[in-house]
């Protein structure tokens, strides 16, 4: 019954990361590789130490550009500090920036679907 609790804060903590990381990339990171970047989710770990925050690109593309994760590296710290101000929690979650491919595999979805509808 506890680990359950636990997966609920998880959940709830990492819907407040997501809310701060995206209000980041709108008003506070003026990175011009970032412009593209849409944040879709947030995963934490359990023991709330590690975010993995999922992004896709607004124009489409099926993979990141390596300038694209290499800004997202770099921001990575600075994102990581303004959790740690924003977010009362013992411990300040080290963030992870992962591309989600969700929305790729959709959009092959709906290609092969229409193909099918051609034929």
């Amino acid at each position: 019954m506890s680990n359950r609790r636990g997966f609920e804060r998880a959940d709830r903590v990492a819907q407040q990361v997501h809310e701060v990381i995206a209000r980041l990339f709108l008003n506070e990171i003026n990175d011009p590789r970032l412009e593209e970047v849409e944040i879709r989710d947030v995963d934490m770990a359990p023991d709330l130490r590690n975010a993995w925050v999922y992004f896709t690109l607004i124009h489409g593309d099926d993979e990141p550009s390596t300038e694209v994760e290499e800004a997202l590296d770099g921001v990575s710290g600075f994102v990581r500090s303004k959790l740690g101000e924003k977010l009362t929690m013992k411990y300040v979650p080290e963030v992870e920036f992962r591309f989600d491919e969700s929305a790729v595999k959709g959009r092959r979805i709906d290609e092969l679907l229409s193909d099918l509808r051609d034929d």
